[in-house]
Order: structure tokens, then C-alpha cells, then sequence
């Protein structure tokens, strides 16, 4: 399996592994300038990718994973440790991720490439008309 850096050529490879939530063009684009986003491909064969961008917080840069997704904890396990080896490439030494707990091929993967799994957990406030709607986008009720 290759894991690469995608460019704005590659929406369409992307979006057949997103899901129900597509990727839009500006999104792509964003992610693909950042250095820290992957996409992994078997062969022709898109198998997953990961959105991550570093984030100064003050004191300290975090390469924060946007979101990743994969068909299995092999390429789950591959993009993140791609992703490190950006994120440790640039001098950046925290890598970050919300974990859905529902996802147990995802809580495998970070166990295996050494993430450390809580006891911090996320609360999320969406405003705007996109929080009037109930839009969460994967947060847990």
C-alpha cells in the first residue's frame, strides 16, 4: 500500500472513500497544502485518507487530524503513521485526533502506533444555522 501527499486532481478518489460525507473541492484543497494529509491507494485503488494540519496553540504546534478515514486498521494504522512522520519531519511533536469510541478499527490503529486514548473527552458547541439543523458532524449525543 502507497500513502502519498493528494492534490485537488485527486476529489474524486477521495469522495469514493468518504462516505456519506463528501469532500468539497475547497476542503481538498486546503488539506493538500498543509504537508500532513495522505491519501493511501493500493495500486489505483483509493483505500483511505487522512485531513491533518498543523495548529499553533500558544505554546506549542499540534498536527491535528481532521479526519481519517480507511477500509481497514492495515490502512488506518499506515496514515497515521504517516502523518507522524510529517508531523516529526516539521519538528512538530503532538499529533491529535477526536476519536468516535464507536470506531474500533480507528482505537486499534492509534493503540498500535502509540496514541494515548483519553480520559480527555470532547465537547463541541455548533452555532449557527448549521447547530440550529442538529448538525454535529460525528459528535456523540
Amino acid at each position: 500500500m502507497r500513502f502519498r501527499p493528494f492534490s485537488e486532481l485527486d476529489l474524486e478518489r477521495l469522495n469514493r472513500v468518504a462516505g456519506s460525507r463528501p469532500l468539497s473541492l475547497g476542503a481538498v484543497r486546503h488539506f493538500a497544502r498543509t504537508g500532513h494529509s495522505f491519501l493511501a491507494e493500493e495500486g489505483e485503488e483509493p483505500k483511505g485518507f487522512a485531513l491533518a494540519q498543523a495548529v499553533w496553540q500558544g505554546e506549542a504546534t499540534t498536527v491535528l487530524v481532521a479526519r481519517i478515514e480507511g477500509e481497514d486498521q492495515a490502512t488506518l494504522e499506515g496514515l497515521l503513521a504517516a502523518v507522524v512522520k510529517s508531523a516529526y519531519d516539521a519538528g512538530v511533536y503532538e499529533v491529535a485526533l477526536h476519536l468516535d469510541p464507536g470506531r474500533k478499527a480507528l482505537t486499534g490503529a492509534l493503540k498500535a502506533q502509540g496514541f494515548a486514548i483519553g480520559p480527555l473527552v470532547l465537547a463541541v458547541r455548533v452555532l449557527g444555522s448549521r447547530g440550529q439543523r442538529g448538525e454535529t458532524r460525528g459528535v456523540l449525543e
